[in-house]
């Protein structure tokens, strides 16, 4: 979209990534990769879940428990600390005003707030037994599934980080196409890619056309492309 070409795609990113000394420990995690890439093409928005709900920098550490299959964020040596409710509260206050402005997430690896699948799991009894996502990164799962998601590690390499760009754009470029000239334009726009892609992905993108289901669309096209 002619429109859109001038304009950064927004990305929210946790803010220890960025530079921001937010950690339970106090410390950052910068990703060398947002100076050099990423915060030139994409408009970078940074996000703690965890100084969001109101805790303390440094702070006691916390890790998610799986309790009869609720998931709680519970101090790591305090057992007692359970911050789960603000932090269920911040992810849904955090999210869901950017609506279809935010155009992909970059999350803190085996963070209990951001891992992307990669977070420990502990039974209230304390034993590890496996691993999932964190509350903030689960909730972005669930509710945006269609946005490009991606751990820091991810994203370590050029290539890595303009494949990322491109799914960004892309995303923004389809909800601006859907906004002012609907999906079946935006379909028409993309024949050409749509048309070499395999089979399956053709037919769910246009069972989704037919359906008008434009998340569907988005989420099968931008799944179809990064494979």
């Amino acid at each position: 979209m002619i429109d859109n070409a001038s304009v950064k795609p927004q990305v929210a990113i946790s803010a220890c990534l960025n530079g921001r000394a937010v950690r339970y420990d106090g410390s950052s995690k910068t990703l060398a990769t947002t100076t050099t890439f990423l915060s030139k093409a994409l408009d970078l928005l940074p996000i703690c879940p965890e100084v969001g709900a109101g805790m303390s920098t440094p702070r006691p550490p916390i890790q998610l428990v799986d309790n009869n299959g609720q998931i709680a964020a519970i101090g790591r040596d305090d057992k007692t600390l359970n911050p789960t409710a603000a932090l269920l509260r911040f992810r849904q206050q955090s999210i869901d005003p950017l609506g279809l402005s935010l155009c992909g997430y970059i999350f803190k690896s085996r963070s209990p707030s951001c891992g992307v699948n990669s977070t420990p799991i502990f039974a209230s009894t304390g034993e590890a037994i496996g691993f999932g996502s964190g509350l903030q990164a689960a909730y972005v799962q669930q509710t945006l599934p269609w946005l490009p998601i991606r751990e820091e590690q991810q994203l370590a390499s050029e290539e890595q980080c303009e494949q990322f760009i491109f799914q960004c754009r892309l995303l923004q470029d389809l909800y601006l196409g859907c906004q002012q000239h609907g999906l079946a334009a935006v379909d028409r726009h993309y024949s050409e890619v749509i048309n070499s892609l395999p089979t399956p992905s053709q037919t769910a993108l246009k069972q989704s056309l037919q359906t008008g289901q434009k998340e569907k669309y988005w989420q099968e096209l931008l799944r179809a492309l990064a494979s």
